[in-house]
């Protein structure tokens, strides 16, 4: 038992990224952030994800993209354990973070969750200042004088400029826009190695969403992001890499996701290996 999450042991099969000749797996010398190999997580009785199988490289944004239910954000939420609260959770197969089982009983969950900021569809700063949200990850860390922290984090996400001479007031006086780059400074505030995404833009108007995916392609150069998105659109502008998640239907009509391709984004748009994803991306279904 890991948390509230049980590990089973899945039968030996040999590890098969995407379609095709493993298509979208990385070269030799790339050591993989996040390597998945046949993972599949239930939720009680009902399987949610079924072998899924793919890596995520550093420092490149990786879309995670396919139907609603197919598992996306369950796929996202595993990375950081954030499942572990939900009762009932049980896994089988391995996901290695930065080379370590992520889901093996000597790993720390905290530390995982620390090395993984997480950016939510609505933007949720706390009900505090904007210097507090900020400070709040390096404070729980022992940081004691957080002003360069802070400082750094908000410019690098392009929001220091805006507020500077207001550090002190509410964060929630912010626009969508503003709080959806807050909550990104919150998370890189304590220096994470991976941000995951899910469906950050969902909640904002074009401009705003255009403010994020460039602070995004910026972020890429110093952090590995994974970000889940309904929006094919934003997939193709700014992932390096895509992988398409579909969903059948088991045996008690309930829905199981799991990988059917994954490649470069520019395959996957132009030249997909499955019918399925080329269905999916031109609007044929989901």
């Amino acid at each position: 038992m890991i948390g509230n999450t049980a590990r089973t042991t899945p039968p030996a099969i040999p590890i098969r990224f995407g379609a095709g000749e493993n298509r979208g797996a990385l070269a030799d010398h790339v050591a993989p952030v996040y390597r998945a190999d046949h993972f599949s997580l239930w939720y009680g009785e009902h399987q949610a994800l079924r072998e899924v199988s793919f890596e995520i490289a550093p420092r490149e944004i990786t879309a995670i993209i396919g139907p609603s239910g197919c598992g996306k954000s369950t796929m996202l939420r595993s990375f950081n354990r954030m499942n572990d609260s939900i009762s009932g959770v049980s896994v089988a197969g391995t996901i290695l973070f930065e080379n370590r089982d992520l889901y093996d009983d000597a790993t720390d969950a905290v530390e995982v969750r620390r090395r993984t900021g997480m950016v939510f569809q609505k933007p949720n700063p706390f009900p505090m200042s904007i210097y507090d949200n900020v400070a709040y990850g390096p404070r729980l860390h022992g940081e004691r004088h957080p002003d360069d922290i802070v400082e750094a984090s908000l410019r690098r996400t392009v929001l220091w400029d805006d507020v500077r001479d207001r550090l002190h007031q509410s964060a929630l006086a912010l626009s969508g826009g503003q709080q959806q780059r807050l909550c990104i400074a919150r998370a890189i505030a304590v220096q994470p190695a991976v941000i995951l995404m899910d469906e950050p833009c969902s909640a904002l108007d074009p401009i705003a969403t255009l403010r994020i995916e460039e602070l995004m392609l910026e972020l890429k150069e110093d952090y590995t992001i994974v970000i889940v998105t309904h929006n094919m659109q934003q997939a193709a502008r700014i992932s390096d890499r895509t992988a398409f998640f579909t969903v059948d239907v088991g045996e008690t009509g309930r829905h199981i996701g799991h990988v059917v391709e994954y490649d470069e984004t520019s395959k996957i748009f132009t030249n997909p290996a499955e019918k399925a994803t080329e269905d999916y991306i031109t609007g044929r279904f989901g």
